[in-house]
């Protein structure tokens, strides 16, 4: 764990380096340094087989690491660091999304290359590497609630949207962002569930999805005011979402309607009320 004094020094000399051409010497000395302790973590994770325990001694070692990590995304330079793109990696591995998105978001923006040994860019490990585990939940529990990751999903989306990757890769996030939505009792949600998977079977054909978009549409046809031709295999996704939405507005404006005309009716025939005095 970093004392106070490591932590500032780290963030200092992480957000100081790329803003000029050349790096002084104190500078190249710091960056020198969480080289080396990167290097002593990696030496000891080599040893280990077991990657549940590589992810719990991760996590004990990601702390020496947390000046460099803010100290870089402040500084937003852009510049290549292996210690960067390996701590977005292991917060994936740790569990922690939140700080995994964090690293994506700047790694991907600067497009910063992965080490060799990944052999894929940094939107495609970020991507699958988080899906992975959504995806593994979903098959394995298909009534457990995933709603928990729609957030960190749809902030993925957006971070690879401009990114080039696999189509097999996109439609795996595709599929997974669909799957955390099918435990919704929103029918809204459903139709964009059902967009998601015709998605990721556009961009890949094996997505083995066809069952849960079925489902789907069983489902929203059973919604009140949906249009058939809406809720078929044959209809958009998008057609779908606006009929259900259409229907779900109707029947609210239909209930304040009748609440309103039922308050109308109540007050008439109350003489004490505000409006049988004006009536009066």
């Amino acid at each position: 764990m970093l004392t106070p004094a490591q932590h500032h020094f780290q963030k200092v000399m992480a957000k100081r380096r790329g803003q000029h051409a050349e790096e002084t010497l104190v500078q190249r000395t710091a960056h020198e340094q969480i080289m080396h302790t990167l290097r002593l973590a990696q030496s000891r994770l080599k040893g280990i087989q077991s990657n549940a325990a590589k992810a719990e001694i991760k996590k004990e070692l990601m702390p020496e690491f947390t000046g460099w990590i803010d100290g870089t995304i402040d500084g937003d330079s852009g510049r290549q660091d292996e210690v960067i793109t390996t701590m977005m990696v292991w917060a994936i591995d740790c569990g922690d999304t939140a700080q995994a998105l964090r690293l994506g978001e700047y790694v991907v923006r600067h497009n910063l290359n992965m080490p060799d040994n990944f052999g894929r860019s940094a939107a495609t490990v970020l991507t699958e590497e988080l899906c992975a585990p959504v995806l593994t939940l979903a098959v394995t529990d298909p009534d457990a609630d995933l709603s928990e990751f729609i957030a960190p999903l749809d902030e993925l989306k957006t971070i690879v949207a401009g990114s080039d990757m696999p189509d097999q890769v996109r439609a795996k996030l595709c599929k997974a962002a669909a799957f955390v939505r099918r435990a919704s009792t929103d029918p809204e949600v459903w139709g964009d569930a059902l967009k998601l998977f015709r998605e990721a079977m556009h961009l890949d054909k094996n997505a083995g999805v066809k069952r849960e978009i079925a489902t789907l549409l069983r489902m929203l046809k059973k919604v009140p005011g949906v249009p058939a031709d809406a809720a078929t295999d044959n209809g958009t996704a998008a057609t779908a979402t606006k009929a259900v939405t259409g229907a779900a507005g109707k029947r609210t404006t239909k209930g304040k309607a009748a609440k309103a005309k039922g308050s109308r009716r109540t007050a008439t025939k109350k003489p004490g009320s505000a409006a049988g005095q004006e009536q009066s």
